[in-house]
């Protein structure tokens, strides 16, 4: 991976550690964009069932 990789991927959000072990196992420059991306979507279902949760818990008595 080049210099320019490298610092696309440090600008998509990847910390220096995710880089290494993704690299490590053999992902490419956009298996690794597309892995963060698929993190973050699980992030905002993850969020919205905690909150739908809560909304639920608050109006049961």
């Amino acid at each position: 991976m080049n210099k320019q990789d490298h610092d696309e991927l440090l600008n998509q959000g990847l910390t220096q550690k995710e880089i290494d072990s993704l690299t490590q196992k053999g992902f490419t420059k956009e298996e690794m964009i597309q892995a963060k991306e698929y993190d973050k979507e699980i992030k905002k279902g993850s969020n919205f069932i905690s909150w739908l949760v809560d909304l639920i818990t608050w109006f049961l008595p």
